[in-house]
């Protein structure tokens, strides 16, 4: 008997998916739900909206406005009382003429707009875990997505967006179902991880541990192993590898291996303590520079050494450099002579990662106007050019370019 399929009731994304998708979901008039495990991101992402050009473009059209970024406006479903969205209730006295001719002051209740919400100019309005919250905040939340409006008399302004993300079901984070009434007004996506992105966010920060770049670069299935069986209270999500990648250049060495496991959890702080204890691998820059060919190489099997050999290489042709025109970085040149030995020596797939990662970095950060190239990146490349296995080389590189 075949093995049934679990059906996918959500389309899944990427992060460099969501602004487009944000940009589609405004035109149709829903709101943007994005569903993922904890710690992918979800609110992170969202939260940078407010600066996505094309977003931005689409809301000053709506509202009229020339606006450089949008606001962005996070509400955090399960902390919020219903007087957070109607706002706080005021009593005042209204006097009104009566159909015989007299006046009489009635007590009427007013409400007070909170002040977060500003009706004058459009922004992102990020409602966080909404399926988390009382479900009095929940009715609340529906007229504000459904009419855009709220019973005190708030209008979102034109051009304005509603974004939400929310763990799933299965992750066991507290969240319940939304009924289909309040889904119906969403535009459902689910969030998955993309690990060259995560990379290319980790090598842009500064002070981050190259070590914990060259294990995930290793070990991509640890970036988000989160298991919601688990009993442990935490576990490998980009969220908490990004805390670990912060805080390892600043512990002190006798409570690193505590730091890894208090952010990461057991098994995946054990792999890492042994993948970083082989971090003596990376030659000094200047003897990198002085004798490329001597810089020691792993052994045949020794792949944790390689992928940080790999990753400190790479770390090299990301700094721009300044040469006379039609000659070659040093720096580059040396990087060039050392991923070309670790080609030969069996270690052709973490050659070809060091020279995309390196790639994929300079292109991210180089600004458009500027039409320069990364010469250091380019003096490695003319380096490997001139070995005579580079044709090999080019062919995987292009391979995985195309993957």
């Amino acid at each position: 008997m075949a093995e049934a399929i679990e059906p996918v009731y959500l389309p899944a994304i990427l992060p460099g998916d969501l602004p487009d998708l944000a940009v589609a979901t405004a035109h149709s008039g829903l709101a943007l739900m994005l569903y993922g495990s904890p710690g992918i991101g979800k609110t992170a992402l969202v939260q940078a909206l407010g600066t996505e050009r094309r977003l931005v473009a689409w809301a000053s059209q709506r509202c009229g406005q020339a606006l450089d970024t949008l606001g962005v406006v996070t509400l955090s479903a399960p902390e919020l009382n219903v007087e957070d969205l109607l706002g706080v209730p005021t009593v005042e006295e209204l006097v009104r003429r009566l159909p015989d001719g007299g006046d009489h002051a009635f007590k009427v209740t007013r409400w007070a707009t909170p002040a977060a919400l500003d009706p004058t100019r459009p922004f992102v309005l990020f409602i966080d875990e909404p399926n988390r919250c009382d479900p009095s905040v929940r009715n609340a939340l529906f007229q504000l997505i459904t009419g855009r409006t709220t019973s005190g008399g708030f209008s979102l302004p034109k051009g304005s967006v509603v974004c939400m993300a929310g763990n799933r079901l299965e992750d066991r984070a507290g969240v319940r179902s939304m009924d289909t009434a309040f889904s119906n007004r969403c535009a459902h996506f689910e969030l998955k991880v993309d690990h060259e992105a995560w990379l290319d966010w980790a090598g842009s920060q500064k002070g981050f541990s190259p070590l914990v770049r060259a294990f995930l670069a290793r070990h991509p299935g640890y970036l988000n192993h989160f298991d919601p069986q688990s009993p442990s209270p935490q576990q490998p999500t980009p969220r908490t590898w990004a805390g670990v990648g912060f805080a390892l250049p600043c512990s002190p060495e006798r409570l690193k291996g505590r730091m890894v496991q208090a952010a990461v959890g057991v098994e995946a702080a054990q792999l890492f303590q042994a993948f970083q204890a082989h971090a003596e691998v990376v030659p000094e820059a200047s003897k990198l520079l002085e004798n490329p060919e001597g810089v020691r190489l792993p052994s045949q099997g020794q792949l944790d050494q390689a992928w940080i050999l790999g990753t400190a290489l790479a770390d090299h042709l990301t700094v721009s450099a300044s040469v006379p025109l039609g000659e070659r970085d040093p720096m580059g040149h040396a990087v060039g002579v050392v991923l070309g030995r670790l080609a030969r020596e069996g270690f052709e797939e973490v050659a070809v990662f060091s020279l995309r990662r390196a790639w994929r970095s300079t292109e991210k950060h180089r600004h458009p106007s500027s039409g320069l190239p990364n010469l250091r990146f380019f003096s490695a490349v003319r380096t490997l050019s001139e070995m005579p296995s580079f044709q090999g080389f080019l062919e995987a590189l292009s391979q995985e370019d195309a993957a």
